[in-house]
């Protein structure tokens, strides 16, 4: 089972979207409590089962996996024949 993140959805356990004290599950050090939004339900399945868990992160990280999640958005709409082809060096 593989998990999604949607930046829609609000936080379950608080009803609103306002930053807490905790860890973020992306990019930080994991040790390090820092102000975290809450981005969704993780579930991950492994050799022992699935496990699933809320999933929070700085808002730096937040920033960083939108920035990708659109440059990758971007890249899937653009037409074949602008995509960039691939150089071969003789």
């Amino acid at each position: 089972m593989n998990g999604a993140i949607d930046f829609s959805l609000r936080d379950p356990d608080r009803g609103k979207d306002q930053p807490v004290n905790g860890r973020c599950w992306l990019g930080c050090d994991p040790q390090t409590v820092q102000p975290v939004v809450w981005i969704g339900p993780v579930s991950v399945s492994g050799p022992d089962g699935i496990a699933t868990a809320p999933a929070y992160a700085c808002p730096r990280c937040v920033r960083r996996l939108y920035a990708m999640a659109r440059a990758d958005e971007s890249e899937r709409d653009r037409p074949p024949h602008l995509t960039e082809r691939p150089h071969h060096h003789p």
